[in-house]
């Protein structure tokens, strides 16, 4: 005695007839950190909880200032245990500003390092300690 099989239509097929299924998005595609840009500021997503202590005072001491949604509240989106997102905004120049000094603080210090190296020493990425380098 043969056995016999219903056949229905492929798997890509049936997904294919479905009309009403909505367009497919990919996990991880949207950005749940976003927000509308501020023309002449700068926005940041900061971090404020219990790993983070003292996070949201050290950027209001810098100028930063809480984005309100229109209602009104706080722009925030949970963050997990017990740590929330906060999104904070400075105007340009400000930030403009803290971004040349942090700049040059960079700069000195690479010349710094720079003027302590002989001419044929390097130190190697992730090591303190200086390496001749043999001039072949």
């Amino acid at each position: 005695m043969e056995r016999t099989t219903k056949r229905g239509p492929k798997r890509g097929d049936a997904a294919q007839v479905n009309k009403e299924r909505p367009a497919r998005v990919p996990m991880g595609s949207g950005n749940k950190l976003s927000a509308p840009k501020r023309e002449g500021y700068q926005r940041y997503w900061s971090i404020t909880g219990p790993d983070h202590p003292g996070k949201l005072e050290e950027m209001k001491a810098a100028w930063w200032d809480i984005v309100k949604r229109q209602d009104g509240t706080d722009w925030t989106v949970a963050a997990g245990k017990g740590n929330t997102h906060v999104l904070m905004e400075i105007p340009q120049e400000y930030y403009d500003k803290d971004m040349k000094a942090q700049q040059d603080r960079n700069i000195e210090t690479d010349q710094k390092n720079l003027q302590r190296l002989g001419e044929d020493e390097y130190v190697p990425m992730g090591q303190n300690a200086v390496i001749e380098r043999d001039i072949i």
